[in-house]
């Protein structure tokens, strides 16, 4: 295995961990991330095209792992793992096709602002957070507008949009945070499909660098989706509101330094 093999590998254990704890996918971790640690350890600089490649089968693979793991444990709601996932895998394809002809810097933009965007819902508690899912309803039409949204813009950076399907779920459709990082992770899959198929089809999957990334997600992924089931709802949402900011955060910086 080379060094930036190894580090590749070594950083997607963090994400992939991340994506079954949270229900996030990963790739909120793994894009600032790929971007970020090589340089700082003298290796390969990847480009924000390869990354974006790399993370949206990385997310394909860990929300696979993760969500079988959440769905065992009864934490999946499956009409809403339908009615937000398809029109989110649909548009995850249309963004991951047309994102080749976006520059690098827009697609680390758009990734700062969808990521401040959920920080924001994320800021203050959903009513009914540690709340069961018996009797769970929600808004199917709002689902539908949801996904198709997160779906065009998680297509777009190469991010499932897990860190953002959490807090939309929690926030606008009113679902216990546990049920909602179980059922994103199904959603995430469908997006992460279509995304998938749509980086694929477009040539901007570098499939050298891709296989470290999912040797570590697997069973990263695994072990998160049961620490996730054993945390109070309380503790994951902190969690995340504390990894979307610190992500937001290193994402501005870094556009910031580009722009300037």
């Amino acid at each position: 295995m080379t060094t930036l093999a190894a580090a590749l590998f070594g950083l997607s254990l963090f994400g992939g961990f991340c994506s079954g704890l949270l229900g996030v996918g990963g790739a909120v971790v793994l894009i600032p991330l790929l971007l970020s640690v090589p340089p700082l350890l003298g290796l390969e600089l990847l480009t924000m095209h390869a990354v974006a490649g790399i993370t949206m089968i990385q997310v394909l693979v860990s929300s696979a792992t993760a969500g079988l793991t959440h769905r065992r444990g009864g934490a999946t709601h499956l009409p809403a793992i339908l009615s937000i996932g398809i029109p989110m895998g649909a548009m995850s394809f249309v963004g991951a096709a047309l994102s080749r002809h976006v520059p690098g810097i827009v697609l680390e933009a758009a990734f700062g602002v969808v990521t401040g965007v959920a920080f924001a819902l994320l800021i203050k508690p959903s009513p009914g957070e540690d709340g069961a899912a018996a009797a769970l309803s929600f808004n199917r039409l709002a689902g539908v507008a949801s996904g198709g949204a997160i779906g065009f813009l998680s297509g777009m950076v190469g991010a499932g949009g897990g860190f953002v399907l959490v807090p939309v779920m929690t926030r606008l459709l009113k679902f216990p945070i546990k049920m909602a990082v179980g059922s994103s992770l199904g959603i995430v899959f469908i997006g992460a499909l279509m995304g998938s198929i749509g980086k694929i089809l477009a040539l901007q999957v570098d499939w050298e660098h891709l296989l470290p990334v999912v040797a570590g997600s697997i069973p990263a992924s695994f072990l998160g989706a049961h620490v996730s089931r054993r945390l109070p709802a309380r503790v994951l949402r902190r969690i995340l509101l504390g990894l979307v900011f610190a992500i937001f955060l290193k994402t501005a910086w870094g556009v910031a330094v580009q722009v300037a």
